[in-house]
């Protein structure tokens, strides 16, 4: 489609062992994304992936490789919130595909996705992890632009989430989301708007964080609800809904203050630009 980008962005952390610490050893990106100046927290690499554009339009398609190497601590965010614009006709693709190594961190933690009115987006997501692979991995999604009176107005959102670790299927989900065809599975009775997200966890911890959660009754307001499920010993999700991105933004950070008591590696500071 003329005017439509499609990029390529390709990551690789290693481990330099002289110096004991996460250095960003390849960084290919341009079109639909450019990176921030590197930092560390401690021994964790921070890196925020900035859209040029501000969100897709129709026809462009964005594809994202990050490769961990062994021991390499990374931490990835977004200075502001993903818009899927809109779309008289055609559709937008994203594709991401995560490595983590060995005894490796990945703190992934992007603003909030909005999908505005007549969009259509098809996002693929797959992880590998190692056996021994530490992550947290937050995804969260809007309705729309609610201050334009866009509730529920984009044409289709499918997404498709594949995590693997040591070669094997862990877990899969495959969402479509098609509010004129009623396909909109998140609602709540009075609530006028649902906004998502979820909080994956993998990593010898994932165990300890969700039974922390299933026992102790947390949540951040009455308004939010949330769900935590362990689907393997080393893999767990926290699912929240919330009436207001405030409120599913507070959630989203009172959950990873849990975490990090359980995973110390969760510190990272991000610098929003």
């Amino acid at each position: 489609m003329q005017g439509s980008l499609q990029s390529q962005v390709h990551l690789k952390f290693g481990y330099d062992e002289e110096r004991a610490r996460t250095i960003l050893s390849k960084r290919q990106a341009g079109g639909l994304c450019s990176l921030s100046k590197a930092y560390w927290n401690e021994d964790v690499l921070g890196l925020q992936l900035v859209n040029p554009t501000a969100g897709l339009f129709s026809g462009d398609e964005l594809k994202m490789k990050v490769e961990i190497a062994d021991k390499a601590q990374v931490a990835l965010t977004s200075p502001s919130a993903t818009r899927y614009h809109t779309m008289t006709e055609g559709q937008a693709r994203i594709t991401q595909e995560f490595h983590i190594g060995e005894n490796a961190w990945l703190d992934f933690w992007p603003e909030i996705i909005i999908p505005q009115k007549d969009s259509d987006v098809i996002q693929t997501t797959k992880i590998h992890l190692s056996e021994n692979s530490n992550m947290v991995f937050l995804d969260s999604l809007a309705p729309g632009r609610i201050a334009h009176g866009e509730n529920y107005t984009f044409r289709r959102l499918e997404t498709c989430l594949e995590l693997n670790q040591s070669d094997q299927l862990i877990a899969k989900e495959r969402c479509i989301l098609s509010p004129s065809e009623g396909r909109w599975p998140l609602s709540v009775p009075g609530w006028e708007s649902c906004y998502y997200g979820a909080i994956w966890i993998a990593g010898p911890e994932a165990e300890k964080v969700i039974n922390h959660l299933q026992n102790n009754s947390e949540t951040t307001d009455k308004e939010s609800q949330h769900g935590a499920s362990l689907l393997s010993p080393q893999l767990g999700v926290i699912r929240i809904i919330s009436p207001s991105s405030l409120l599913l933004k507070k959630a989203t950070l009172h959950f990873r203050d849990i975490i990090q008591q359980h995973i110390p590696l969760l510190k990272m500071s991000f610098r929003k630009l």
